[in-house]
């Protein structure tokens, strides 16, 4: 038998008090109605009285005694009138006392019973003198005698109807009182038990009272902890996001170096070199990658960027760069895409590529010999209209080593690889399977995987993905399109308060064909608008006085038109809470800096159409500009990808021959400094050679020679305030004086000068007089090294 527990009994002794309050609230109703009833009856019974009548017939009686005694008296003729109404008068009254329903039980008594009798034969005697001639005295004599006989008995009979009126209410009042005695026990029981009650609900109260407190400082204490989990997490993408930049930064140095180094003229052997130093970058760079997206996927903060997507390029895509990998392993790629596939879907082309690529080089990888065959196909998009979604399969079937069913059960777990042999022989980190599904989920559907070990696998990603129509000729071109000579550029502001930021800024929309407008913070900004609406405004947003989102709500209160005026923020802050205060504040995009001028381009062209497109150089002058980089590059240069090939001709040249597009002033000449040596590295260190290369693009080699002029000698403020700052020990100032030079800095692609400016920055504010004076040292450093490899490499006209 189970033992009730607590609870049972708590629930047993409610459910008894309950029942027996119920029992003593019915018992109290039972009284009160046969009380009511009771009332009602001796309501009746006071109503249907016989004591009045008996009273009555008493009264009638005495008064028809007098009348025949004073008959017996009178010498002449009795007045029979009289005698025959009070004779009917008391007959009438003995009528009203035989049929009283009161009277029932008074009836019944051996008075009532002897004096009824007795009365009823003297009124008979009355009655027949009555009726008769009239009588004599003596007869009347009689009849008084007989009267005057039954007066004790008329007397006995009054009282006791009396007496039997006086027990019948004793009783009645008993009845009250026994009533009342017992509703006042069953009152103080119930009184009672409710007190009972009271005092068990306030216990159990204070328990409850006492609990909630519990909860709620479990509540809080599970607050903090999120908001020290958030807190944490903040943190953790915060760091996630330095060393992105930290990692990146000298990767893409890396990367830029070997690209200008493949254009120089190498032998067999260096060019293997190159190239394994090329894939060994790319391979730290993509795992870079992985391990960022799978933190950003854990964080939750992986955004997808649908667009329109033409499938079948996509499939093209990944085809072209998947078959150098089959071909140099000798197998055979074999890519089948459904005649019932889409042409254009809705969906993130990055990552939907991402997965195929993962998927088809994890098969090559895993492949020695065979055929991987890649399919992607759908059902019929017959009856479906554009927004529909639409289920697309991507199955990859390998004929490779195949996986157990452990390995099978574990295959999506990070930096799981299967078994050790395998990792080592293959390498990798184990995060791409993980990524994959993660984003095949996002997107409403999955990856599926079958496999037999020893005969191969079969991967299929299934992605759920909305119809599209096919972008506008205008997005699809937006790269390539240019102006025409003669067509309007866009009038723009540009609310920048670094000089130097300022000057790269006006050679880039200069050369694009804008007119531009500066403004040193937001609110010079504002005044500018109001003076002459432009097309569009760059706003940078950390600017002295009115920073850029201050100078943005003040223009969404202006009236239309300017209050419709598009807003672009510029800043070297890529973090998404930045983007959401940029969002909130009303601007209606994000260029993070340093500004490339592609991302710059294609903003421009996606809302203003071929106005916002470069404009269109003549072909005599764009050969003009191209010849003198050309003639000094080496035989092998035609053959380099990319940009680096016209920089590293450029930065050659310059020294011989400057290109003569725009005359810059020459600076005023320095003190010739001794040559240096330069230890393996420091350029990559120093410089972000792919940024550098783009800037040369957009402002020709001679705006960029202008710009960093400019930066380091001519208008070398920000670098000799910021080491003031720090020689001084005045870290107050640090945060702005730091902000400012990494925006110069990393705008002209010094990369360690940017990030010894953001490490300032972050930190300067709690330096100690010792870390400022070490700081000081390794900016002073980091400044004549930047400066010397800038000088070295031509990038600077004079020094």
């Amino acid at each position: 038998m189970l033992k009730p527990t607590p609870m049972h009994l708590r629930r047993i002794w409610l459910l008894l008090a309950t029942v027996l309050s119920v029992a003593i609230v019915g018992f109290l109703i039972v009284q009160a109605s046969n009380e009511l009833r009771d009332a009602r009856k001796r309501q009746a019974e006071f109503t249907e009285s016989f004591v009045p009548s008996v009273f009555q017939l008493e009264r009638e009686y005495l008064r028809f005694a007098h009348q025949v005694e004073l008959a017996s008296h009178e010498h002449g003729t009795p007045n029979t009138d009289a005698l025959s109404m009070a004779l009917d008068l008391v007959l009438s009254r003995l009528e009203v006392v035989d049929k009283s329903l009161a009277a029932t039980e008074f009836r019944k008594t051996d008075a009532y019973v002897m004096a009824h009798a007795q009365l009823q034969r003297v009124l008979q005697q009355a009655d027949a003198a009555v009726g008769k001639a009239p009588q004599s005295a003596q007869v009347w004599a009689a009849v008084s005698k007989e009267l005057q006989a039954l007066a004790p008995a008329m007397n006995a009979l009054t009282m006791r109807s009396s007496l039997m009126m006086s027990n019948q209410q004793e009783v009645a009042l008993g009845r009250s009182v026994d009533s009342a005695v017992a509703k006042l026990r069953l009152m103080a029981g119930l009184l009672v038990l409710l007190l009972v009650s009271a005092a068990v609900i306030g216990v159990r109260q204070g328990r409850v009272e006492r609990e909630r407190l519990r909860q709620e400082q479990l509540h809080e204490q599970m607050r903090v902890a999120n908001e020290k989990a958030d807190a944490a997490n903040a943190g953790k993408s915060q760091f996630l996001a330095n060393m992105s930049h930290e990692l990146r930064t000298p990767l893409n140095g890396m990367l830029g170096m070997l690209s200008l180094l493949e254009a120089t003229p190498v032998n067999a052997q260096q060019d293997d070199y190159i190239q394994t130093a090329n894939r060994s970058a790319k391979h730290l760079l993509s795992l870079l990658n992985d391990i960022l997206d799978a933190s950003a996927l854990e964080a939750g903060k992986m955004t997808l960027k649908p667009e329109s997507v033409h499938l079948p390029s996509l499939v093209s895509d990944v085809q072209a760069l998947m078959r150098p990998v089959a071909l140099e392993k000798r197998l055979v790629l074999s890519v089948k895409a459904d005649k019932d596939l889409p042409r254009w879907v809705m969906a993130d082309g990055t990552r939907v590529k991402q997965i195929m690529l993962n998927l088809v080089s994890n098969a090559l990888k895993f492949s020695e010999h065979g055929t991987v065959l890649v399919e992607v196909f759908s059902p019929s998009v017959d009856g479906l209209k554009i927004g529909d979604d639409v289920a697309v399969k991507i199955r990859v079937t390998d004929e490779g080593m195949g996986m157990s069913a452990d390995v099978l059960a574990k295959l999506f777990q990070r930096f799981e690889q299967g078994n050790a042999s395998s990792a080592r022989r293959h390498g990798g980190t184990g995060l791409g399977l993980e990524i994959s599904r993660n984003l095949a989920r996002r997107m409403g559907g999955d990856i599926e995987v079958s496999s037999v070990e020893g005969k191969g696998s079969v991967f299929t990603a299934i992605l759920c993905l909305p119809l599209s129509n096919p972008p506008s000729e205008q997005t699809t071109d937006a790269v390539t399109a240019r102006r025409e000579p003669g067509t309007p550029g866009l009038n723009l502001v540009v609310a920048e308060d670094n000089a130097i930021n300022r000057k790269y800024m006006s050679a880039l929309l200069g050369n694009m064909g804008h007119s531009v407008r500066f403004a040193e913070h937001g609110g010079i900004a504002l005044q500018e608008i109001q003076r002459e609406m432009p097309d569009l405004v760059l706003m940078d947003l950390h600017m002295p006085e009115v920073d850029g989102l201050q100078a943005t709500e003040a223009i969404r209160q202006l009236p239309a038109p300017f209050c419709e005026l598009p807003i672009i923020a510029l800043t070297a802050d890529v973090f998404e809470e930045s983007k959401d205060r940029v969002t909130a504040a009303g601007m209606d995009g994000f260029l993070s800096k340093p500004v490339n001028v592609h991302e710059l381009e294609k903003l421009l062209v996606r809302r203003f159409g071929l106005r916002g497109a470069s404009l269109a150089m003549p072909a005599a002058k764009a050969a003009a500009k191209v010849q003198p980089a050309a003639a000094a590059v080496p035989a092998a240069a035609p053959q380099a990808a990319d940009i680096a090939t016209p920089i590293q001709a450029e930065a050659a040249s310059t020294a011989s021959a400057p290109v003569a597009e725009e005359a810059v002033p020459a600076p005023a000449p320095a003190p010739r400094q001794p040559r240096r040596r330069f230890r393996p590295g420091d350029v990559a260190e120093h410089l972000n050679m792919a940024m550098i290369g783009e800037l040369c693009v957009g402002v020709t080699l001679q705006g960029y020679q202008s710009l960093l002029d400019g930066a380091m000698r001519t208008d070398a403020h920000c670098y000799s305030d910021l080491l003031a700052a720090l020689e001084q020990n005045n870290t107050g100032d640090l945060l702005e004086l730091g902000h400012s030079f990494k925006g110069v800095t990393a705008s002209l692609g010094l990369a360690a000068l940017s990030r010894l400016a953001l490490t300032i920055e972050k930190q300067g504010h709690g330096f100690s007089a010792d870390e400022c004076k070490q700081h000081a040292e390794s900016l002073r450093e980091c400044w004549n090294t930047t400066h010397a490899i800038c000088a070295r490499m031509g990038l600077i006209v004079s020094s």
